[in-house]
C-alpha cells in the first residue's frame, strides 16, 4: 500500500492504527520525537505544582504528612526528568513515562491519604479529584501519542485511586460509590479527549503524508517531463546540425572549397564574435545562445551557390563581369531558399533566421560597395560583417584553382587595410587582436 492511501486507512474505531505497519511506526517515530520534548516540559510543570500544593497545604494545615510530596512526590519527579534525557528513555519514552507516571500517582495518591489521616484535605478532597484529573489527562492527552500506551497507564492510575479510596473509607459503600462515580466520570472523560486528541493526530499525519506523496509523484513526473523534453530536444538539435552538415555538404559538392573550409570561417566567426561580446556596440548581439546560433548558422552562408550553374561555379580561373554578376545571384538565392524553408516551416526558427541574414548580406561592404543591396555600416547585420572578414581571410590564406594561397600575415595586412572600407571597424579591430586564433584554427582544419 503506498503512503497516497494511508487517508483511508483510519476508520473511526476503538482501536487506533494504520493498517500498514511499517507506516504505522514511521508515524509513531514522526510524533514520538516530536512529543518528546512536551513530555519533559510536563515533569518540569509538575514538579512546580507539586512544590505548589505543599506550600498551599503547609500554610492552611499543619499535617505533618504534608512534607511526604516533597521528600516523596518530587523526588520522583525529578529522577523521571534526569532519566528522560538517556537514550532508552529517548527511544521508548511512552512506555518508559507511562510506567513512570503510575509510580508518580501510587506515591502521590499514598501522601493524600496519609494527609487525609492528618486532617487536611488530601484524597477524599477537590485536591485529590484535582491531582487524579492531572494524571489521568497527562496519560492521555501528554502521553497520549500512541492509544495503547495511555489506556493501560490511566486504567492503573483510576484502579490505583479507586483501592487508595477503598481504603480510607472502607465500609462506608455509599461514599465509596460516590467518589468512584465521580472518579469513573472524569477518567472517562480523559480517555475519551485523548482517545479524539490522537485521532486527529493521526488524521492529519495521515493528510501531511498523503500531499507529500502527491507533491513527489508531480515532483517526480516533472522531473521525469523534464528530461524527456531534455532528450526531445537535444534529438532535434542533433537532426539540426545533421541538417546543416547535409546542406553544407550539398555545397562543397558543386564547389571547388571544401568542408574544411566551412568549418574554419564558422571558427573564425565564433572567435570575432566571442571576442567582441563585451565590446557595447555587440554585446546584446552576441549575448547568451545568440553566439551558438551564430556558429551553427555559419556554414548556410554560401548555401545559394547551388544554383549557380557548374560552368560558372567551377570555372578554372577568374569570372569575367558577366558571370560575376550571375555568381552574386548566390547570396540572393541562398537567402531565399532559407526563407521558403521557414515558410513552409509556418514558424520562425532562429538558427534559419540568422543563417538567411549571413547568406544574404555576407557580401555587403562597410561602404556602401558590397552586393547584393549596397547596405552599408551599422545597416549590415551584424552577423554578416562578422562572416566578411572570416570569409575573406579562408579565401585568402588557402589555394584555389585560379590562385596560390597568401601566407597568414599578408592576409592580416589586406584585412587591416580594408578597415572602414570594406570591413567594420570594430570588426577589424578585433580581428587585429585575435589574428593568431586565426592562425590556429587555420592550422588545425587545414584541408
Amino acid at each position: 500500500m503506498t503512503s497516497l492511501d494511508q487517508a483511508d486507512t483510519l476508520p473511526l474505531r476503538p482501536k487506533l492504527s494504520f493498517a500498514n505497519a511499517a507506516y504505522e511506526d514511521k508515524f509513531c517515530r514522526y510524533y514520538h520525537g516530536f512529543y518528546y520534548r512536551y513530555a519533559q516540559a510536563s515533569l518540569v510543570v509538575g514538579m512546580a505544582l507539586i512544590l505548589g500544593d505543599y506550600l498551599v497545604d503547609r500554610m492552611a494545615f499543619n499535617a505533618s504528612a504534608n512534607f511526604y510530596r516533597i521528600q516523596l512526590c518530587l523526588p520522583l519527579l525529578g529522577i523521571g526528568l534526569a532519566y528522560s534525557f538517556t537514550e532508552t528513555a529517548r527511544r521508548h519514552w511512552q512506555s518508559v513515562m507511562s510506567t513512570f507516571i503510575v509510580a508518580v500517582a501510587c506515591s502521590l495518591f499514598w501522601v493524600l491519604s496519609l494527609i487525609d489521616e492528618q486532617g487536611g484535605m488530601g484524597l477524599k478532597s477537590w485536591v485529590g479529584i484535582l491531582n487524579f484529573t492531572f494524571l489521568e489527562f497527562y496519560c492521555f492527552v501528554i502521553l497520549g501519542v500512541q492509544f495503547r500506551f495511555a489506556l493501560p497507564a490511566g486504567l492503573a492510575i483510576l484502579l490505583t485511586f479507586e483501592a487508595a479510596m477503598q481504603a480510607e473509607l472502607g465500609a462506608d459503600v455509599g461514599a465509596f460509590f460516590y467518589w468512584s462515580y465521580h472518579v469513573v466520570t472524569l477518567f472517562i472523560l480523559a480517555a475519551g479527549i485523548g482517545w479524539w486528541r490522537e485521532f486527529l493526530v493521526r488524521k492529519e499525519y495521515s493528510t501531511q503524508t498523503t500531499l507529500k506523496a502527491a507533491r513527489d509523484v508531480l515532483k517526480n513526473q516533472n522531473d521525469l517531463l523534464e528530461i524527456e523534453v531534455e532528450k526531445r530536444t537535444r534529438k532535434l538539435l542533433a537532426m539540426q546540425d545533421a541538417t546543416i552538415v547535409i546542406l553544407a555538404s550539398l555545397v562543397e559538392t558543386r564547389d571547388n572549397e571544401t568542408g574544411n573550409h566551412i568549418r574554419r570561417t564558422q571558427h573564425y566567426v565564433r572567435a570575432l564574435a566571442r571576442h567582441l561580446q563585451s565590446h557595447p556596440a555587440f554585446a546584446a548581439n552576441l549575448a547568451g545562445a545568440r553566439l551558438d546560433i551564430l556558429f551553427k548558422s555559419a556554414p548556410l552562408h554560401d548555401i545559394g551557390k547551388v544554383g549557380i550553374p557548374d560552368s560558372i561555379l567551377l570555372k578554372p580561373g577568374r569570372l569575367d563581369p558577366e558571370e560575376f554578376e550571375v555568381m552574386k545571384t548566390h547570396a540572393r538565392l541562398g537567402h531565399q531558399a532559407i526563407e521558403k524553408a521557414e515558410t513552409q516551416l509556418g514558424m520562425t526558427v532562429d538558427f534559419l533566421a540568422c543563417a538567411k541574414e549571413i547568406a544574404l548580406n555576407h557580401h555587403e561592404q562597410w561602404d556602401g560597395s558590397g552586393y547584393p543591396n549596397g547596405l552599408a555600416g551599422a545597416a549590415i547585420p551584424i552577423s554578416a560583417r562578422l562572416m566578411a572578414v572570416a570569409d575573406v581571410y579562408d579565401a585568402l590564406t588557402t589555394h584555389r584553382v585560379y590562385k596560390d594561397a597568401m601566407s597568414h600575415d599578408e592576409a592580416v595586412k589586406i584585412i587591416l587595410d580594408g578597415r572602414g572600407r570594406h570591413f567594420d571597424p570594430d570588426v577589424v579591430d578585433a580581428f587585429a587582436e585575435i589574428s593568431e586564433q586565426f592562425r590556429n584554427i587555420a592550422a588545425r582544419y587545414a584541408d
